[in-house]
């Protein structure tokens, strides 16, 4: 009959303003992780030993966000509506930002190199070309397959969940609480 059960009905828009304060606060704890690292990293001189767990936290909390969104199938309406509003698509932004990335982290390590440890002009150079072309047979491979193709992998993935709630007749998996 029900008459002393609890009715569980929540005000959507409480419930927005809610995500949003979660989401907000997501963001200050990875701001005060990011700030917390390049303090003991650099002001304090703990090392890479004393920034383990700023680092668990923020490794943790964005596998955990990709592994939700996946579920959720969120990837694949981020990045459909990211195409429709872009000139961009979301995999030419990455494979752009991939390249760069590898590019200016080459050039980086490579003037680096060429101004720390070269004695002269003819040595500097070389010392260039070879760090330059070595980090970038490095890097860029590494932030194409990162940025590139895991965001192909995480788009089928979602692509799937989202066909299978649509085959199942569901809003979300199991664990979702709105």
């Amino acid at each position: 009959m029900g008459l002393f059960k609890k009715q569980n009905h929540e005000d959507e828009r409480i419930t927005n303003i809610k995500n949003k304060i979660y989401a907000e606060i997501y963001i200050l704890v990875i701001v005060i992780s990011i700030i917390s690292i390049v303090m003991k990293y650099f002001i304090y001189d703990f090392g890479i030993e004393g920034t383990v767990t700023e680092l668990i936290i923020l490794i943790l909390g964005t596998v955990y966000y990709m592994f939700r969104s996946t579920r959720l199938g969120v990837v694949s309406a981020e990045i459909e509506m990211h195409d429709r509003k872009s000139k961009w698509s979301q995999q030419k932004k990455n494979l752009f930002y991939g390249v760069s990335l590898g590019i200016g982290i080459a050039l980086f390590f490579g003037i680096n190199s060429a101004v720390q440890y070269a004695e002269g002009v003819r040595q500097s150079i070389n010392y260039f070309l070879v760090t330059a072309l070595g980090s970038l047979m490095i890097y860029l491979p590494f932030f194409l397959i990162i940025l590139v193709v895991g965001n192909d992998v995480l788009k089928k993935k979602s692509d799937k969940a989202v066909n299978q709630m649509l085959e199942d007749g569901e809003s979300g998996d199991n664990n979702e609480k709105y």
